[in-house]
């Protein structure tokens, strides 16, 4: 099988010229093969992935975070169709989230290069995104969440810290300032069949379960079951919301009286003042969107024996 893998540079704390040596080296060890592409880009991955596929790629290996995860699904597409329906994509540890590795692997302990070699490949569903207004996006697909108003925020403000803060330091600090600044919105949302409008300071559309280096948003979802699960955060106060960090990351914030949940394959968003929205951690814009479940769209590299 050719096996090409798209590796974004400046993931994590950044891969170095001899990292790729070393991957190269395990890969070539193993009988496997290994062929690099090293994008500039976002839109320059999507396009070496689409190419790569073209020509006859049976796997692309995204190495990097969610964002260079993205890219590649984006490549695997041209057109609304799958450039190779037999190829697959599999998802490297290497970024400073990779919260879309953590729902792979369910919590367990895998080394993603192994799961290169030996996958258990299964079809998942994938979010696809369309502008509800006249030239606001591209329409785009993503793997994890799409997030709007503070995570967002976080999202952005993590972008732009140096590469040299901690890895936990570059989700904390951009999520403790950003409770203290950002003002909620009139939120309307069509899902679920209904319509409903709330204040709201910020809104998940999970298809996976983790964002943000391991908070888990995403508690009742499968990667397979057709459907999101959005979490409505509500106003609180700040000191409030920084006292319940902790229940970010452990999944516990479904019975907070401020927490709202739903599930929907179909949801239409629109906030006023206009939300900032991202895709699998990188920001997209602002504009009423509609996002569908496109169910088992793609196929994905599991660990052997996950179901």
């Amino acid at each position: 099988m050719k096996r090409v893998f798209l590796i974004n540079r400046k993931s994590g704390s950044g891969i170095s010229g001899r990292a790729i040596e070393r991957l190269e080296e395990y890969f070539r060890l193993r009988g496997g093969s290994f062929e690099a592409l090293l994008p500039e880009s976002r839109e320059e991955a999507i396009r070496q992935t689409r190419s790569a596929l073209a020509q006859g790629a049976g796997q692309i290996v995204a190495v990097g975070g969610d964002g260079t995860a993205n890219a590649a699904l984006n490549g695997f597409f041209d057109e609304d169709k799958l450039v190779n329906p037999e190829a697959c994509l599999a998802v490297a540890q290497a970024g400073s989230g990779s919260d879309y590795f953590r729902g792979l692997i369910n919590g367990q302990r895998h080394d993603w290069r192994e799961i290169v070699l030996r996958p258990n490949v299964r079809r998942v569903d994938i979010g696809r995104v369309e502008p509800l207004a006249e030239r606001a996006i591209e329409p785009l697909y993503f793997l994890n969440m799409a997030t709007f108003g503070f995570a967002a925020e976080v999202v952005r403000r993590k972008s732009a810290m140096s590469l040299w803060w901690p890895t936990a330091a570059r989700y904390l600090l951009p999520t403790l300032t950003g409770l203290l600044s950002v003002r909620p919105a009139r939120l309307r949302l069509r899902a679920d069949g209904g319509e409903l409008t709330r204040q709201c300071f910020c809104l998940i559309v999970a298809k996976g379960a983790y964002s943000g280096g391991g908070m888990k948003f995403g508690h009742d979802v499968a990667l397979d079951d057709g459907q999101f699960e959005l979490t409505l955060f509500q106003p609180m106060p700040a000191w409030k919301m920084i006292l319940k960090t902790p229940k970010l990351y452990s999944g516990a914030l479904d019975s907070e009286p401020n927490v709202e949940k739903h599930r929907s394959a179909v949801v239409e968003i629109d906030a006023d003042p206009p939300f900032l929205f991202e895709c699998d951690g990188d920001v997209i814009g602002a504009a009423p969107v509609r996002l569908r479940v496109i169910p088992r769209a793609l196929p994905v590299c599991f660990p052997l024996g996950a179901r």
